[in-house]
């Protein structure tokens, strides 16, 4: 276990999971979207690290890229290299994230200026329409579950019944917050599948109120498809059992 668990945390899966729903428009069948979160680049995530991923990334030639916070581990310090490396992130549609428990305790304003510095778009509280041939689906985010307020009625208050409403949340717990059906896909990162877990099978500390229930993968929660990623990097110790590091690629399907 000793060894295999510093060599996890370097074997990064790409999980895929395809997205089909009636309210997609049929400009965006079979675009990609690259979802990340907890790269934690810090004393044991370097730049070079980020710069695989961010490469790896690319060569999936997304058309939209969207990011689940938790940037840096440990020092403000880290702010400004993890974010100079995801700058090269591209995408036809652009790049937007969110924030994490960590970039508020990191520092939050200086975060979001080192985002907005790099290009990337900030949907923290926050939406745009993303538009492709002439069609668009609502792209949006809350802040943090536990460090900021979720303000979903800006992601939602001017779509309608029809749109595809995408929404990025830190942590999964947000689902079970959202009442209506306004939202169709959730997207959410910060329990690292466990990190630590028995086999794949049952993690001793999950960072969520609902524990095993939004550990990692595929759910429904009332009428929202969430997934939850397992992340990028660590926290603590740089170890992972059985929770591999994940890049999640949504594949949208027009139905």
């Amino acid at each position: 276990m000793g060894l295999y668990s510093l060599i996890e945390p370097f074997w990064i899966e790409q999980k895929v999971y395809v997205i089909n729903h009636p309210d997609i428009p049929a400009s965006f069948d079979n675009a990609r979207i690259v979802f990340l979160a907890d790269i934690h680049h810090g004393r044991f995530f370097s730049r070079s690290r980020i710069r695989k991923v961010v490469d790896l990334t690319n060569k999936l030639n997304p058309q939209l890229i969207l990011l689940g916070g938790d940037y840096v581990e440990g020092s403000p310090d880290y702010i400004e290299g993890c974010f100079e490396e995801l700058g090269n992130l591209s995408a036809e549609l652009g790049v937007y994230g969110v924030l994490g428990n960590h970039d508020h305790w990191q520092g939050a304003d200086k975060t979001r200026e080192t985002m907005a510095k790099q290009g990337i778009l900030s949907i923290d509280n926050n939406a745009f329409w993303v538009q492709k041939d002439g069609q668009r689906i609502r792209v949006g985010g809350v802040g943090d579950y536990c460090e900021d307020v979720q303000r979903l009625e800006i992601t939602t208050d001017k779509t309608l019944e029809s749109d595809f409403v995408l929404l990025v949340s830190h942590s999964p717990d947000y689902a079970l917050d959202i009442t209506g059906d306004k939202v169709d896909l959730l997207l959410s990162g910060h329990t690292h599948g466990g990190q630590v877990t028995f086999f794949g099978l049952y993690a001793p500390k999950v960072p969520s109120r609902y524990g095993q229930r939004f550990r990692t993968g595929e759910k429904m929660v009332n009428s929202i498809q969430v997934i939850i990623s397992n992340g990028i990097g660590t926290v603590l110790l740089p170890i992972r059992f059985f929770a591999r590091p994940q890049m999640v690629i949504i594949q949208l399907e027009a139905s």
